[in-house]
């Protein structure tokens, strides 16, 4: 029984390398950062209904212009003033559509840094669960360490006992060696069971929090990422080559 419990904690792994960071909070973007996507719907929604009344006035303005020209009797000042208002409805019209794209692009922007606040923190929150699941496993394996080490030294004086009872067929002196062993060995084995059942309970809390704790979503590449996008921004040519996505 000794040896299947401390081959069972011992017996403890969990794959691949892990670092040691602060347990952070799960967080998500930035309330501003959703209250700044927020405004930029609504700045496009506002620009498509200016867009959409100017394309109206230029559409009617249109229609004046080919009234004068239809009219025979229509004289230079009236056509000129027509030619006016049209192509100034077409302006109005084209700022209008310039500004719904440049709010579609502010919108694409901001809606990116959101993305990335979001990725952010939960990687960092990913980061956090595997420093919690690392520290878990260094104390399982170290309970599991110091029960093996009780387990050796009942071994060890069993052994002896066995050697000692050997002796004293033929020497009776070698009994009280024999009775302080076996006190020895019945303080040892509560001991273990001690150590061992703190072992156990380290080692279900380590596989509890390898099973339930999400941690495989941590991304060093992200990370790496992260402090690179930080960089980069500082300087004048920042994603020249449009390598951040966020």
């Amino acid at each position: 029984m000794i040896k299947k419990v401390v081959t069972v904690i011992g017996g403890i792994v969990l794959a691949g390398v892990f670092v040691v960071a602060s347990s952070v909070e799960t967080k998500a973007a930035l309330p501003c950062t959703y209250d700044i996507i927020n405004d930029a719907n609504g700045n496009i929604a506002a620009n498509t209904a200016g867009y959409e009344q100017a394309k109206a006035t230029e559409a009617a303005m249109l229609a004046a212009l080919n009234a004068v020209k239809a009219n025979p009797a229509h004289s230079q000042l009236e056509y000129e003033q027509a030619a006016f208002n049209y192509a100034n409805a077409v302006n109005v019209s084209q700022w209008w559509l310039g500004q719904i794209n440049n709010s579609k692009e502010y919108l694409k922007n901001i809606t990116g840094r959101g993305q990335f606040e979001d990725k952010f923190w939960a990687n960092k929150a990913a980061l956090a669960n595997l420093t919690t699941i690392q520290a878990a496993k260094t104390d399982a394996d170290g309970a599991a360490n110091i029960a093996a080490g009780v387990a050796k030294q009942i071994a060890d004086v069993e052994a002896a006992i066995a050697g000692y009872k050997v002796l004293v067929v033929s020497n009776p002196s070698f009994q009280p060696q024999i009775d302080s062993l076996t006190a020895q060995l019945a303080a040892l084995k509560a001991d273990y069971a001690a150590k061992a059942a703190i072992a156990s309970e380290k080692a279900a809390l380590f596989n509890t929090y390898l099973n339930t704790l999400d941690y495989k979503s941590y991304s060093k590449g992200f990370e790496d990422y992260q402090f690179q996008r930080e960089y980069f921004r500082d300087k004048d040519d920042w994603d020249p080559k449009g390598k951040f996505d966020y």
